[in-house]
């Protein structure tokens, strides 16, 4: 079983990859000019295999915390997800290089996962305030999926909360927790 996480939309949302600070560059480039003991490691040799002539192209981040951001997809089309949502619009999102909690402790033992988290969720949230108009609302749900099956646990009531995105504040500790549904207003 996997966790998935989705936001539902009355209308379409933006898609793709958000918050990821990287450098594309070829293979060539890579190897001569950022790690050149790249072409020693089994990876990269491959990759040169395929792509003799170095002009592969490859991402670079700086730092983890560059490579952590957001991935969305959809929306939806397969499942019925009427169960979970009033919205029409499913789409999945994904954090990337990071998850969708932090807290004190994760800050204490594994600052740099706290970090990249913490991105994630900021992230998360710059979206929805890029995407959210006034007066309208979008919904939030996490949940196992079972096979293909994915919207067949219904919420945890006593998990259900409401954002409000003018008043909204991320602080040092925040969990998207399963099963949890989350109202998100402006």
């Amino acid at each position: 079983m996997t966790q998935f996480y989705y936001i539902a939309a009355s209308r379409e949302l933006p898609t793709g990859s958000f918050g990821q600070k990287k450098t594309v560059m070829t293979l060539l480039q890579y190897v001569t000019e950022v790690n050149p003991s790249a072409k020693d490691q089994l990876p990269m040799q491959i990759l040169l295999e395929k792509y003799p002539e170095g002009d592969g192209l490859i991402e670079v981040y700086e730092t983890e915390e560059d490579a952590a951001g957001l991935y969305i997809t959809g929306p939806i089309l397969d499942q019925d997800s009427s169960r979970v949502f009033r919205h029409p619009l499913v789409y999945q999102v994904s954090p990337e290089n990071g998850s969708f909690m932090i807290n004190e402790e994760i800050s204490q033992t594994h600052p740099t996962s706290y970090q990249t988290s913490k991105k994630c969720l900021t992230e998360l949230f710059n979206y929805l305030n890029r995407n959210v108009e006034l007066g309208e609302e979008l919904e939030l749900y996490s949940s196992w999926a079972h096979g293909r099956e994915r919207f067949t646990d219904t919420p945890k009531k006593e998990l259900d909360l409401v954002l409000q995105l003018s008043t909204f504040h991320l602080g040092g500790e925040f969990e998207w927790k399963d099963r949890q549904f989350i109202r998100v207003r402006k």
